[in-house]
C-alpha cells in the first residue's frame, strides 16, 4: 500500500515539475504581450497624440499595471527634473528596477533596454519608427516563442509523465 502511494505521489511530482515548466513559459508569453502592448501604446501616443515622450512616460504610466506603471512614472518624473541625464539613462535605470521581477529572458529585458539608445533625442517621427523596430522584433520574439510553446508544452508534460513513471517502474 505504501508503496502505491509513494508511486503516485512520485508520478505526480513529475507531473507538477512538467506544469511548473510550462507555467514559466506560459509567463513569459504573458510578459511579452504586456511589454509589447506598452510599446504600441508609447507609438500611438507620440503618433497620433503628437505627446513628447515625457508626457507620453506619464499618460501610459497612469494606464498600465505594476511594474510598468511606476517605472513610466518614474521616468517623467526625472525627465521633468532635467538633471542633465538623457532619456537614455533614466529610460534604463528606472526600467532595470522594473524589469528585475518580471518572467522576461535576459534577452528581451536587453532588448527593452536598448531601445531608449535610439529613441532618445529625435522629433516625434523618428522615435515613432523607432518603436516600430522594436514592435517587429517583440512581434518575432512573440511567434518564436508561441511556436515553442506549442511544440515544447507537448514534449514537456510528456517526458515529465513518462519519467515520472519510469522512476516508479525502477522502484518497485
Amino acid at each position: 500500500m505504501l508503496r502505491l502511494i509513494g508511486i503516485i505521489f512520485l508520478v505526480g511530482g513529475s507531473f507538477g515539475l512538467g506544469l511548473s515548466m510550462k507555467n514559466r513559459m506560459k509567463d513569459n508569453l504573458n510578459a511579452l504581450y504586456q511589454v509589447q502592448q506598452i510599446f504600441k501604446m508609447l507609438q500611438n501616443e507620440i503618433t497620433y497624440s503628437k505627446a513628447p515622450l515625457p508626457e507620453a512616460c506619464r499618460r501610459i504610466g497612469s494606464r498600465i499595471k505594476e511594474p510598468y506603471g511606476r517605472a513610466f512614472h518614474d521616468i517623467y518624473e526625472k525627465m521633468l527634473l532635467n538633471s542633465g541625464c538623457s532619456f537614455s539613462e533614466i529610460w534604463k535605470e528606472c526600467m532595470k528596477k522594473c524589469l528585475k521581477g518580471t518572467a522576461l529572458s535576459e534577452e528581451e529585458k536587453r532588448v527593452c533596454l536598448d531601445f531608449a539608445d535610439c529613441a532618445g533625442y529625435m522629433d516625434g517621427k523618428m522615435q515613432a519608427e523607432a518603436i516600430e523596430q522594436y514592435l517587429h522584433r517583440l512581434e518575432l520574439s512573440v511567434k518564436k516563442l508561441e511556436e515553442d510553446m506549442i511544440n515544447k508544452s507537448k514534449v514537456i508534460m510528456s517526458l515529465s509523465v513518462m519519467g515520472g513513471l519510469l522512476v516508479a517502474i525502477i522502484l518497485i
